[in-house]
């Protein structure tokens, strides 16, 4: 099934009751943005969950969209782009995607093109290179990329990353044939997620990706008291934050020791010159500001052996 985009209001209604493209790497636990845990609250559709903020990245991606395109053309001029107005479903499966552009003029057929910025510090990090020296993007582009190829029929797939450097803008352009694999097990494992949603099986927490969303789920305490005395993970958790906090604490002590003492060494000064640190001390204007009142939760635990 394909429908026209004709808003993007539209397509985000449609979107809603599908396992899209973007975050088919939340059910192979590699996403960077969406967790197991907020993909199946938001297609279960029983909380509203707030929107993700329009963080750095994606912000960046969006509106560097079109530069994107024009260097991929730049660099593949036997390509023509399109833009895609499309939305592409498989109703059945309750899997979606709108790839960025549609790839014409390549010998093989009908390409699909995802278009990605990063930075310099990055790429080096998550844009690996594979065993003959290829740049390997992250596992969730990659599954993305698949998605979109297997949705739209199309002959194979490409992923084009615009590195934003203050000096250059290099391009990497990586070209995926079709995987049935790949593709197949995309399709057992968004079948796998809806038979859950059905359930009522919900994933594990992951606890460095999801603190917010449990804020919004649970934005208000009950008048009880819950007994987790004999829960080993939230006592071997706690132990090892005292011995973090006590860590933290002495190595921030240090810190501002080392700062007093270039203060004390500069004295007036408002630059100092030390190879490899740039440091200076000077008076700053802070503007005011008033802050709206809100009711957060907030997460207190103290040690009861400092507290004695």
């Amino acid at each position: 099934m394909r429908v026209p985009i004709t808003s993007r209001p539209e397509w985000l209604a449609r979107r809603k009751f599908d396992v899209t493209a973007s975050a088919i790497g939340a059910l192979f636990a590699c996403h960077p943005y969406v967790s197991p845990l907020r993909l199946f609250i938001e297609k279960q559709g029983l909380i509203d969950l707030p929107e993700q903020p329009d963080s750095g990245p994606l912000r960046r991606g969006r509106i560097l969209e079109s530069a994107v395109a024009a260097a991929v053309a730049e660099q593949r001029p036997d390509w023509r782009l399109e833009k895609c107005q499309e939305y592409f479903r498989d109703d059945a499966l309750g899997l979606g995607a709108s790839p960025d552009f549609i790839i014409h003029g390549d010998a093989r057929g009908r390409g699909v093109l995802q278009t990605k910025t990063t930075v310099p510090s990055v790429f080096e990090r998550e844009w690996q290179l594979d065993e003959d020296g290829q740049v390997k993007p992250p596992r969730w582009i990659v599954l993305q990329a698949a998605t979109e190829a297997m949705l739209t029929e199309a002959a194979f797939s490409a992923i084009g990353c615009l590195i934003i450097d203050p000096f250059q803008l290099p391009l990497v352009v990586i070209e995926f044939a079709r995987d049935p694999a790949i593709e197949q097990e995309i399709r057992v494992r968004v079948a796998g997620f809806w038979k859950d949603i059905e359930a009522g099986r919900e994933p594990d927490v992951d606890y460095g990706a999801d603190r917010a969303l449990l804020a919004a789920l649970m934005p208000r305490e009950e008048p009880i008291t819950i007994d987790l005395s004999a829960d080993n993970e939230v006592i071997a958790g706690l132990i090892e934050r005292r011995d973090l906090k006590a860590r933290i604490k002495a190595d921030e002590q240090r810190c501002s020791e080392i700062e007093t003492m270039v203060m004390s060494r500069m004295g007036t000064a408002g630059v100092a010159v030390v190879p490899e640190f740039s440091i200076s001390w000077k008076v700053q204007h802070r503007k005011g500001y008033t802050v709206e009142p809100s009711d957060p939760r907030v997460l207190s635990i103290r040690n009861k052996r400092e507290a004695a």
